[in-house]
């Protein structure tokens, strides 16, 4: 029995919308591996690798990690990567540096290229023979650039930085990217406020809003 055109327009609407949340899914699976790779490039010490995962010719890169101002462009995300954060030099003895990317919520446009990401994160690490553990957000807008998506927007919000032996409640946030003598940012710090046991915390960011398209 053969189908009439209203049938098989039907199906092919169908096999439409299939393919459009395949390739969504496809999407987030791409967005969720560039998160993850910068995360792997930073604990085995390829952070001068860490520029490649970010757009190369689309406007509006920026980089800003807790108190670190605002690099922009590909020029100053590099830069920051390869001066305050030494680049690929070999690691010190004894350091270690544990960063997870997790709890994702993730929006994309209709077009599927433009994405916004929320990420919890938590780590260990050891600097200078001293062990820390730590606690952020990364508030994170991709971009499909060439077909392949890149980070346009990456900002880290520190919750808390603590020495291990003392905790958020005693040392909430130790250290200072921005005391770094290598630090050049192209702007002053937007936000930087680490949890306060004598607070109301906000934990920002909130998770992204789907875009209206």
């Amino acid at each position: 029995m053969s189908k009439t055109i209203e049938q098989l327009e039907a199906e092919l609407e169908a096999l439409k919308a299939e393919v459009r949340e395949a390739q969504r899914a496809r999407d987030e699976l791409e967005i969720r591996k560039i998160q993850s790779l910068y995360s792997h490039y930073y604990q085995v010490g390829r952070r001068g690798d860490v520029p490649s995962l970010f757009a190369q010719h689309t406007p509006g890169v920026t980089l800003e990690i807790e108190d670190s101002g605002i690099y922009e462009g590909i020029e100053g995300v590099t830069r920051f990567w390869n001066d305050v954060f030494g680049g690929n030099r070999p690691l010190a003895p004894g350091w270690l540096a544990v960063h997870y990317t997790c709890n994702p919520i993730i929006e994309i446009n209709r077009a599927g290229t433009r994405a916004r990401g929320v990420w919890h994160s938590h780590g260990y690490c050891a600097l200078g023979g001293t062990p820390f553990i730590c606690s952020g957000k990364y508030d994170m807008e991709y971009v499909k650039e060439d077909g392949a998506w890149k980070i346009l927007t990456f900002a880290y919000r520190q919750i808390f930085m603590s020495p291990y032996r003392q905790g958020w409640v005693e040392a909430p946030s130790v250290g200072s990217i921005a005391a770094n003598p290598q630090s050049s940012p192209d702007r002053p710090t937007t936000f930087h406020t680490p949890y306060d046991p004598n607070a109301v915390n906000s934990f920002e960011p909130p998770p992204p809003a789907p875009y209206r398209d």
